[in-house]
């Protein structure tokens, strides 16, 4: 009689999971692809970032007036400012500290996904913990950067990072379920204004790199060779090197944009499709199409 009780009690139980969880499923592949999908925006953005770097460096080598050197000449904030009615001085380092604050922004964001991803397979917690402390230390890169427009990424990060830190233990298939739409819930909108901040920032440095490329060749203009010659023609083509790059970064960013904008959208849509018997995952196709092409376009320029 012990023994028919106990086989009664669970199935009961089981029957009861059944039901509680319903047609709900934890997305762990599409988890995963959209996890994989930031990590390669993050290389992309990594890459928008050196770049950037490097044309900053070429404005101010070609800027740079004549005279005595010093080993402060080649700094930015030390090289030719453009005069104050033709805009705000590039001297302030701003593009470099708005695409490093991406940099941190897509590692939190990639990290958190990585997270969830780990979280959706059944054998997660080894995993999740890894990614959990992963997540934690991106969140830390934060620290070096003072400027006020980095405070709102940060705090958006953090709280990304807390949210990973109440999955728990969650051994049941439909606890998993739960407590993944909880924490994505619970994060959607700060995860939005991580996004939000990525391309704000983006749209800064794209402006920077406008700006700077204008004074770049203006001054190519004052230095060129007079003659059409071998000099000039070594002149010319080290310059449209230069100005081809400030286009691929600018192309870069704006392909970032498009990506960043779907990654909200598309983090919503898996947390409905968990228990929807007609999940729309579109934006997700989107995004994952995008991040394709600024891949793609990343490969060619590289």
């Amino acid at each position: 009689m012990t023994n028919r009780l106990a086989k009664t009690a669970r199935s009961t139980l089981l029957l009861y999971l059944v039901l509680a969880s319903g047609c709900c499923s934890v997305p762990a592949g599409q988890l995963k692809a959209l996890a994989d999908s930031t990590s390669l925006l993050n290389q992309v953005s990594q890459r928008a970032y050196d770049q950037s770097a490097q044309l900053e460096r070429a404005w101010v080598v070609l800027t740079v007036p004549s005279g005595q050197l010093t080993v402060h000449s080649f700094e930015l904030e030390t090289a030719f400012q453009p005069p104050q009615a033709e805009g705000k001085p590039l001297g302030d380092k701003d593009l470099g500290a708005r695409m490093q604050a991406n940099g941190a922004a897509l590692t939190v964001i990639n990290n958190y996904l990585s997270a969830l991803s780990a979280f959706a397979n059944k054998d997660f917690q080894s995993d999740l913990d890894a990614q959990s402390t992963k997540l934690a230390g991106s969140v830390k890169s934060f620290d070096s950067l003072s400027q006020p427009w980095a405070k709102q990424a940060a705090a958006s990060s953090g709280y990304l990072a807390t949210a990973i830190d109440g999955l728990g233990h969650a051994y049941i298939e439909y606890q998993r379920v739960e407590t993944l739409q909880r924490v994505m819930t619970d994060v959607q909108k700060p995860l939005r204004d991580l996004a939000d901040s990525i391309v704000t920032n983006d749209q800064a440095a794209e402006n920077l790199l406008e700006q700077m490329e204008g004074f770049y060749v203006k001054d190519a203009n004052l230095l060129q060779p007079p003659h059409h010659d071998a000099e000039q023609l070594a002149f010319h083509a080290y310059v449209a090197d230069i100005v081809g790059q400030f286009a691929d970064v600018r192309k870069t960013l704006t392909g970032l944009d498009s990506a960043m904008q779907k990654l909200p959208d598309a983090h919503a849509d898996l947390e409905k499709s968990m228990c929807s018997d007609k999940p729309e995952i579109g934006n997700l196709k989107d995004l994952i199409a995008e991040t394709e092409r600024v891949g793609k376009f990343y490969k060619s320029v590289k």
